[in-house]
């Protein structure tokens, strides 16, 4: 049994053992050394040749049966059941966290792309250095590397992990990374106006209050162009307004209005208003960020102002599927119900 056509695996490479021994065999049933229905070496022939551990082989052999390239039969042996492994478009999609949003993001992004893409899907959790470990493993086996990159990180750290990835390889989704060099793909709001746009669009409504209270979080993965585009507003319309990182309780006076971002505040200012007695969309006006399900019933429907997810992801792909390499505003629109 002729073994792989090049069976050296780099010692001090970082790419993991176990995906060179899945780039080598996919190589080799690209250059035809390894077709449709033939066998390829067993796992302890692979881990004698390349000098390997049977675990790392038997890893790497997994992997290829998860991807659909190789099947197992028993009592025989491990057999090549596809013609070109790569025939598919191969995405990394890393996310920053599990939610309702991102999921949207998610769906869009697979569906649009369909059969002609395989796509695996990690999380970051807002952190660069875990971002690093996951590219550390897996760069150099996908076409491209699709990222939110929302971070809590310094964005000096943040532009050196994304430099590892060249440029027509790269696809930001949600925002943009600022000073990252390179002609790459990306799809993200437009954080310096779409507030101030939407605003002024209500701005009869907005009219019926005396003071905005933003509660904007803290932490650096939150856009800072939202708080400058917010205080362009108030400052250009006269509204008397301030800005905190929570709602802690505070007494909420009428003829206040409060735009919200995390759920979290706008549960406890409903909470508030509740136990005193005071009229949502009459007394207290409410704009939250982000539309879900659920604002759409809750006190008869709370006033959104979000990006369009859906269409972020589907954009997205298609950037992918057509070789684009272009840099895309999402649409930004407001979602008027009785909170205001």
């Amino acid at each position: 049994m002729a073994i792989l056509d090049n069976p050296f695996i780099q010692e001090d490479s970082k790419i993991p053992k176990y995906q060179q021994v899945i780039n080598l065999i996919k190589s080799d049933i690209e250059k035809g050394i390894f077709t449709k229905g033939s066998r390829i070496p067993s796992i302890n022939e692979t881990s004698e040749d390349f000098y390997l551990s049977r675990d790392t082989v038997e890893k790497a052999y997994n992997k290829l049966r998860e991807q659909g390239i190789i099947v197992s039969v028993p009592g025989k042996g491990y057999y090549v059941s596809c013609d070109h492994p790569h025939n598919k478009i191969r995405v990394l999609l890393v996310i920053n966290k599990i939610s309702a949003h991102k999921k949207l993001i998610v769906h869009a992004f697979i569906e649009t792309l369909g059969e002609q893409a395989m796509v695996e899907t990690f999380v970051h959790h807002y952190s660069a250095e875990k971002l690093a470990r996951i590219l550390e493993e897996h760069l150099g086996n996908y076409h491209y590397y699709a990222i939110i990159p929302c971070f809590k990180d310094h964005s000096e750290r943040i532009r050196e992990v994304m430099a590892q990835i060249p440029s027509d390889k790269l696809l930001l989704i949600d925002k943009d990374v600022e000073g990252l060099k390179g002609n790459y793909r990306v799809v993200c709001e437009d954080f310096e106006n779409d507030t101030y746009q939407v605003l002024s669009s209500i701005l009869k409504d907005i009219r019926k209050y005396q003071r905005i209270h933003f509660i904007f979080p803290g932490g650096s993965h939150y856009q800072p162009a939202i708080l400058a585009s917010f205080r362009r507003f108030c400052e250009d319309h006269h509204f008397e307004y301030d800005i905190s990182h929570a709602f802690h309780g505070e007494p909420v006076r009428p003829g206040s209005l409060y735009l919200v971002i995390e759920e979290n505040d706008l549960v406890e200012i409903l909470k508030y208003c509740k136990n005193r007695g005071l009229s949502i969309g009459k007394e207290v006006g409410i704009i939250s960020y982000n539309d879900t399900p659920v604002k759409e019933v809750l006190h008869d429907g709370i006033t959104v102002i979000s990006t369009d997810f859906k269409k972020m992801g589907e954009s997205a792909a298609r950037l992918l599927l057509e070789k684009r390499v272009e840099k895309i505003k999402n649409p930004f629109y407001l979602i008027h119900r009785s909170s205001l």
